[in-house]
């Protein structure tokens, strides 16, 4: 493999060389440096430069330093510009080996403006204007001060407020985020440019709601990559940075606390705070620390029925229906310390780090009935009480540099990121299980009380069988139920070490001024399951009775009032149950029966070479970019009679990775731009084992099963973007964007059906599959724009609106139990963002409208039944002993379709007032329309899954003593 990596190397090199220009003549140069702010000091990142005669274009950096390279001596004129600010020139003279230093403070364009572009969010939204235009990728960017205007509990939340995202939710809070009517896993994660793993156990995705957002500094969304940047980012490369120090010292604090009205209500809490400053009469040493912590109490009313059909008339039903309540300690807390020096003009040194822990800790009631068509019958209902022990943390240590001798400039970065997830097994639920006692049960679905589609009714018998604890036992060897699975044990966690160095070299084609660049990079990652559970039966009837907690009522009514819930059975009380009569209970499994556990070492090592030239009206990109993947597993083998973690494997590819961009200026306010690169999304970890894994919350329980043989996901990525940069602070953008996807892996439902792994009869099976081709296209429009051009107070009137469409198709999905071209999972094919904002003198006011349509989860479809296969005309083939065919009722839009996430449309506000002395009071209201969450098949009315969160009010005060960057 090294053979081929470094063969494949010398030609990307020498593909990108631009050539013998003047690049290699030796020549005596200086260099020009220096500070972009506005009249309060307040650094502009992102301002644009350019330098003439010889129209080099550069922007600043994050705290408004920038700094122009190899510039031959002489006179110059600089020219600064910045949206929503009046442009401004500079003359400078350059002497051979020496620096000049030019700082410029920018005014605001017009009195009119001021109100717009000194407040912090609309200077926010500047600085992310800025960002995004004077940027070589098409780029999204969401800054600190954008983040704090609405309440975003985590980084998801944020990141979902931009144009082309949707998310993936998770106890009322955004976890994955997906890029483009892309799955979660095909795009990148990188913290300050690193690439971090995911916490979760056999998955590649991280997730977000891990990391506070106050933390963050900002973040960027790349959705197009160039050749120095990883190329694992099919659907897009998210980046988080985080705070580091500018020239202003910073000192600010918060603190906030509310609740929700939900199950006797809930409480939130949170404070943190960022301090940092820059040391020495030079400012060479900047020092920035950052920490926040908050408290969920989370409540949750769930019902989670089974749509089909009567038995007797064929008539639709809901068959079985689970009633869940939940009750959540979610504590979430880190901190950022970022350390930078300065050694000259020439050279600065670093060291950035993140930590970050979520303890995702709760309790769950479940009672699920079980319907039956005549009555007495032997459907019976059963219940579980649920204790969550997820415990998620992220860390990361990165040392680097930037150094510049004449016109080269050189990077250089080593770093070391940790991510751990403790108790992986289920997502750390710990359960125990009760059978229902009596025989039969008359429990019904009651059709013609159902005058709601999304509020099943069911007969009153239902509910006061299952409600009696005397009627529920723990489980026992002779119904084959576990009574207590404990699987707070263990742990699943990577261990990324990371190193690249680069290069860059200014030069002259003629006139036309360019950058050649060229570097290496390095990844070595670890990551492992080692988690198992202690499975217990109870020897005899262990009524569920005992276990009551009385004191668990609720003040408001469960599911609006719609449904009631049984009594409160204490996970606690059963599990100092077991602990005091240990007797009572036969152990079934322990340490080392973990078929979920693996071990991977993934290697990558990966060389580039880049090429930029600018030409009058427009700049060329160019570059390729090699990788090269070695993968050893270990996983456990089920097929010995004593398993063990002894089943080995490797694999190695070598996967070539152009790209190119075209930006054209067609005047001072519009770019037209183009880009395309080639992609690769490497199969997630679990998939690539033989691990099997067992989630019981689903009913009957789903097992996951490896695969091997899943080759790695290639995409080819066309954009095209247009953009016109408004007065006094605004844009428009329009683009279309479209995705040629080879080997899409998708995770394939079958079941309920045998399999060694399952704990009972038959479960649900879900496998990853490659799935022959797909393609994804779609357009994304936005429009941000501050009105301080209208009269009176209508001057504080602003608005940020985007709107995006996708439509994709995937082919040889489940071939043989389907013939249909279903979309791709995780493509939604509209979402859209309004996100409104005012502001008048003191008071700041924004609101935040956020709607992602509905989406495939997972392929669940077959086209026919009794494992009948179909055939190319969409006919089933019937079975030797069954000659009748058999297609699946209800078809694709029926009950048993594939599963889908049901569109969310969620409100949120936020408003601050400012006290004076640095104090501002604020206000935050989320999910204020309650929205749903939920999953569905086929169609919405076969609902799985519906459950709800009610809003959650804030309130809080900030101080700061100085701006925050």
């Amino acid at each position: 493999m090294k053979r081929i990596f470094f063969t494949a190397l010398f030609l990307c090199l020498a593909i990108a060389l631009p050539g013998p220009v003047s690049m290699f003549a030796q020549r005596t140069t200086g260099t020009i440096t220096g500070t972009v702010s506005d009249i309060n000091q307040e650094a502009l990142p992102g301002a644009g430069i350019v330098l003439t005669p010889g129209s080099i274009k550069i922007a600043t950096d994050a705290h408004g330093n920038f700094a122009i390279r190899g510039v031959a001596p002489g006179s110059y004129t600089i020219a600064f510009s910045y949206v929503g600010f009046s442009s401004l020139t500079k003359e400078v003279t350059v002497a051979a080996g020496q620096v000049s230093n030019v700082n410029v403070v920018l005014q605001v364009a017009s009195q009119k403006q001021e109100i717009t572009v000194t407040s912090s969010t609309a200077h926010g939204i500047a600085e992310a204007i800025n960002e995004e235009r004077t940027t070589s990728n098409i780029l999204d960017v969401l800054p600190a001060k954008v983040i704090r205007s609405l309440p975003n509990a985590n980084v998801a939340d944020a990141v979902g407020r931009l144009p082309g995202v949707t998310l993936e939710r998770d106890e009322g809070e955004g976890k994955y985020v997906q890029v483009r009517g892309t799955a979660p896993e095909l795009s990148n994660l990188t913290i300050d440019g690193i690439e971090v793993p995911s916490p979760e156990g056999g998955v590649r995705q991280v997730k977000l709601d891990t990391i506070p957002a106050d933390l963050v500094q900002s973040v960027q969304i790349y959705k197009t990559i160039e050749a120095d940047q990883p190329g694992d980012a099919i659907g897009g490369s998210v980046n988080i940075t985080t705070k580091t120090a500018g020239d202003r010292p910073v000192l600010s604090l918060f603190s906030s606390g509310g609740f929700t009205p939900i199950d006797n209500t809930r409480s939130v809490y949170g404070f943190g705070g960022t301090a940092g400053r820059r040391f020495g009469a030079q400012k060479r040493v900047g020092v920035m620390f950052s920490a926040s912590y908050d408290y969920n109490g989370r409540g949750i009313n769930d019902i989670e029925p089974v749509p089909g059909f009567n038995s007797i008339d064929n008539s639709f039903e809901f068959t079985n229906m689970d009633i869940r309540d939940y009750r959540y300690d979610r504590k979430r807390y880190g901190f950022g310390a970022n350390l930078d020096y300065r050694l000259n003009n020439s050279s600065t040194f670093y060291v950035r780090s993140l930590f970050s822990e979520f303890k995702d800790f709760g309790n769950r009631i479940d009672y699920a009935l079980s319907t039956n068509d005549t009555i007495p019958g032997t459907n019976l209902p059963s219940f579980n009480t649920e204790r969550r022990d997820g415990d998620f943390q992220i860390a990361d240590l990165i040392l680097g540099g930037d150094h510049t001798t004449g016109k080269w400039t050189f990077q250089w970065e080593g770093s070391v990121a940790r991510s751990r997830m403790l108790n992986p097994i289920n997502g750390g639920e710990s359960i125990a299980s009760f059978d229902f006692v009596p025989s039969n049960s008359n429990c019904q679905y009651d059709a013609a009380a159902t005058t709601n589609r999304y509020l099943p009714s069911f007969t009153s018998a239902c509910f006061t069988e299952m409600y009696n604890p005397a009627n529920l036992q723990l489980g026992t060897t002779s119904t084959g139920t576990i009574a207590i699975a404990q699987t707070n044990h263990g742990l699943a966690a990577q261990l990324n070490l990371q190193g690249s160095v680069s290069a860059g070299r200014a030069y002259f084609a003629g006139s036309h001024p360019g950058v050649f660049q060229f570097g290496f990079w390095f990844s070595n990652a670890h990551k492992f399951d080692d988690s198992w559970e202690n499975d217990y039966f109870a020897n005899s009837s262990i009524l569920g009775s005992q276990f009551v907690d009385p004191g668990v009522g609720y003040t408001h009514p469960y599911y609006g009032g719609s449904y009631t819930v049984g009594p409160w059975i204490d996970w606690y009380k059963i599990n100092s149950y077991l602990a005091a009569n240990p007797s009572a209970f036969t152990l079934s499994s322990t340490y080392g029966g973990n078929s979920n556990n693996f071990d991977l070492v993934e290697r990558v090592a990966a060389g580039y070479a880049m090429n930029t030239i600018s030409f009058s009206r427009f700049t060329l990109i160019t570059g390729i970019r090699f990788e090269a993947t070695h993968d050893d597993t270990l996983s456990f083998d089920t097929t010995l009679v004593n398993p063990c973690l002894c089943a080995k494997g490797t694999n190695s590819y070598l996967d070539p990775l152009p790209s190119a961009s075209l930006q054209f200026k067609l005047d001072n306010h519009s770019d037209l731009r183009f880009a395309y690169a080639r992609g690769i999304s490497r199969p997630d970890p679990q998939f690539l084992t033989t691990a099997t894994s067992v989630d019981q919350s689903y009913f009957p329980p789903l097992v996951t099963v490896g695969n091997p043989a899943l080759k790695p996901e290639h995409a080819n990525d066309f954009d095209v973007l247009y953009e016109r940069y408004l007065n006094p602070v605004g844009v428009i953008r329009g683009g279309f964007f479209y995705k040629d996807i080879s080997d899409p892996i998708v995770n394939l439902f079958s079941g309920p059906k045998a399999n060694p792994a399952c704990p009972q009869a038959s479960c649900l099976i879900s496998q990853a599959a490659n799935a022959g081709s797909a393609h994804i296209a779609g357009v994304e429009l936005s429009f941000e724009q501050h009105f301080t051009y209208l009269p009176g107070l209508l001057r504080g009137f602003g608005v940020l609106a985007n709107y995006s469409y996708a439509t994709s198709q995937a082919s040889n999905i489940n071939p043989g139990l389907r013939i249909d071209r279903p979309a791709l999972l995780r493509q939604a094919p509209n979402t859209w963002n309004i996100l409104p904002t005012y502001t008048f003198g003191r008071l700041n006011v924004g609101a935040g409208l956020v709607y992602n349509g509905p989406n495939i989860y997972a392929y669940n479809f077959v086209a026919c039944q009794g494992a009948e296969m179909v055939d190319a005309s969409g006919n089933c083939q019937p079975n030797a002993g069954d000659p009748v065919p058999d297609p699946t009722r209800g078809g694709l839009y029926g009950p048993s379709g594939d599963i889908y996430l049901y569109s969310h449309l969620q409100t949120d506000a936020q408003g601050s007032f400012y006290l004076g002395k640095g104090l501002t009071a604020l206000v935050s209201l989320l999910n204020l329309n309650n929205e749903v969450f939920g999953f569905y098949q086929g169609s919405p009315q076969f609902f799985i899954q519906r459950e709800y969160y009610q809003p959650t009010y804030s309130f809080g005060l900030r101080w700061d003593f100085g701006r925050e960057k």
